[in-house]
């Protein structure tokens, strides 16, 4: 809780939350400890700029922008904070730049980035300010401050920050000197090392500058970023197996080709499942070469192991919990039973491209494919040549490993690893199989607060609003229901509660809150969610349900949004973005806790794009 007595632990704690990437929390701990303060003074500032800070990174711009416009107004007495309050305020119009192509949003940024360099000297504010005046076409201006940049860091003493290489290099570049621009880069990359995040920043940079600059594409290539590689690939086949497609005898083939293709594209990051076979070879190259391996199981690990990896056997079996053991995440589609559900498997299979797409974009560089298949043969649902076809859909970066040509050229290794030593324990059938839904639940924050003479118009009003929005959009949800100012929905498409929450958030926020007795800046928080869900007939209400651990999931995500926000996990956001490009895109917000301890979840901020 938020001292009472001092904001210096306030600050503290603050600062700990954004290092953390939980910057929702952050948001809510800042709001609470300013909470009664009236004018900003002091270490009040100091917290209403982390405030302002963590709204920013968790994609509340609006609301970073008003706490900036406080910040300026109580006038910082610490000329370097008062140049960070600039920075951010350059940073969130740059941002808004980059998202509309507003001239004033230009405009903004450049003279917030010029107020900094002016309040404390920064090379990195001018560079920022020489580089968008570059895009508002003030050629001259530009190159004025690029030189400036360049001169006074061609008197600092030189250093290992990546930073600096990269303000060299872009300094350079807006002066038209590419080759130097290009070794400055090179040496920024070499530095950051694994920076990743430091990396996307200086590409997304550049990608911005392409704009004006074509050669900024050449200097893009000495900062590559890490290869994003969604993995897909066949088990090794089971004795008795009519037709041969992965026998055991081409192991240590299928094994070189992948580990080749894993050396050839370091640094590397993948996502995968982790049957025996081509999944588990694939994660045991990624383990060797330290790169990070992400793996992603349908269900409960149990049902999974029986399934999908004790099949091959013992060897294989031990080789599983080897590579969980050394990965470096495991995400459940859900942690539930197989049950006989195989639309589980190609849920995780999605699971694993938008993830892979996700994590891409949040890196500034594209994704890739990795397929160990043979495409001769006919697949199954969820199985690999599904997968590649869906990913072909939107991406034609992939690269397949053809096992119809190993077999006909490899030699017999070890045909013996492939045992069946282990018992398969059958799943018991099920009459009602899980299907993928979109979750929606949402509510008013500050609903509570309500006086009681005013419910009538606030239910007319607001929930009035949903179906209206719902034939404005001409969508209809598998289930709808309200109660108070809660709303709950299901949508057979994530697309269909993408538009319907997006459409929703808007009217709401051009509701009058204070013609209805609440704080003009009252608004609507929205969660989405998608997961596997039962759907039966409510035998009390004689309409259709949706029922499952995933609903409650949903439901803890919703009280910890930001009013006006459109907060999505990241299995939504991974459905979203393994399906064919739409409207809308998704920005990560953070690690955040869920509410009533439910455990945390990596969460993205919806938007049109």
């Amino acid at each position: 809780m938020p001292s009472d007595t001092t904001f210096t632990d306030d600050i503290r704690e603050v600062r700990d939350l954004l290092a953390t990437s939980q910057n929702l929390a952050a948001v809510e701990y800042a709001h609470a400890a300013l909470r009664g303060v009236d004018i900003l003074s002091g270490d009040t500032i100091q917290l209403g700029y982390l405030y302002a800070l963590a709204s920013a990174r968790s994609g509340a711009p609006d609301t970073a922008g008003r706490m900036i416009e406080h910040l300026r107004a109580a006038v910082p007495a610490d000329p370097a904070l008062a140049a960070d309050i600039e920075s951010l305020a350059g940073r969130v119009a740059k941002d808004a730049f980059v998202d509309s192509g507003s001239d004033a949003a230009l405009n903004r940024a450049i003279n917030a980035y010029q107020r900094a360099d002016q309040l404390h000297s920064s090379v990195h504010a001018r560079v920022n300010a020489a580089s968008m005046l570059m895009l508002a076409g003030r050629d001259a201006e530009a190159e004025m401050l690029a030189r400036r940049v360049s001169e006074q860091l061609a008197r600092a003493a030189d250093s290992d920050s990546h930073w600096e290489e990269a303000t060299r290099g872009e300094a350079a570049l807006l002066l038209d000197r590419l080759a130097e621009s290009r070794r400055h880069y090179r040496a920024a990359n070499r530095r950051a090392g694994r920076r990743f995040g430091d990396i996307a920043s200086m590409r997304r940079q550049l990608q911005m500058l392409t704009k004006v600059l074509p050669d900024a594409i050449s200097a893009l290539v000495e900062i590559p970023g890490p290869h994003v590689i969604a993995f897909s690939g066949h088990m090794i086949d089971l004795p008795g197996r009519a037709t041969a497609r992965f026998p055991a005898s081409i192991e240590s083939a299928v094994k070189t080709a992948i580990d080749r293709t894993v050396r050839a594209s370091i640094p590397v990051i993948g996502y995968t499942q982790a049957a025996c076979g081509s999944d588990i070879l694939f994660c045991e190259a990624m383990i060797a070469y330290e790169q990070e391996i992400n793996i992603v199981l349908p269900f409960a690990r149990d049902d999974y192991i029986e399934q999908s990896v004790a099949r091959g056997g013992s060897l294989w079996l031990a080789r599983f919990e080897r590579v969980m053991a050394a990965a470096t995440s495991v995400t459940y589609a859900t942690n539930e039973r197989y049950l006989g559900d195989d639309t589980l498997f190609e849920h995780a299979s999605n699971l694993i491209q938008g993830m892979a797409f996700l994590r891409a974009k949040e890196l500034a560089v594209d994704p890739h494919m990795l397929i160990v298949s043979d495409c001769s043969q006919a697949g199954a649902i969820g199985g690999t040549l599904a997968t590649l076809a869906t990913w072909a859909s939107q991406a034609n970066s992939h690269v397949v490993i053809d096992l119809a040509v190993i077999r006909a050229t490899a030699t017999i290794d070890n045909p013996a690893i492939c045992t069946a030593d282990i018992p398969i324990i059958q799943a018991s059938a099920t009459p009602a199989g899980r299907t993928i839904k979109s979750l929606l639940f949402a509510d008013v924050k500050g609903f509570s607060r309500l006086p009681e003479e005013y419910f009538p118009i606030f239910f007319t009003t607001f929930l009035g609003l949903v179906p209206k929005t719902l034939r404005e959009i001409g969508v209809m949800p598998l289930e709808l229901s309200s109660r108070g100012d809660g709303l709950y929905a299901v949508f057979a498409t994530p697309e269909e509660a993408a538009l319907f929450a997006i459409t929703l958030s808007n009217a709401v926020g051009a509701l009058d809150w204070l013609a209805m007795g609440l704080p003009v800046d009252t608004h609507v928080r929205i969660a989405l969610h998608a997961g596997p869900v039962f759907a039966a007939v409510d035998p009390v209400t004689d309409k259709l349900a949706h029922y499952g651990t995933h609903v409650t999931r949903a439901a803890r995500i919703e009280p910890i949004v930001v009013p006006g926000q459109v907060l999505v996990t990241e299995p939504f956001a991974a459905v979203l973005a393994s399906r064919p490009a739409g409207d809308f895109s998704c920005d990560l917000v953070g690690t955040e806790p869920l509410a009533k301890g439910y455990g945390a979840a990596r969460l993205y901020r919806l938007r049109r794009k």
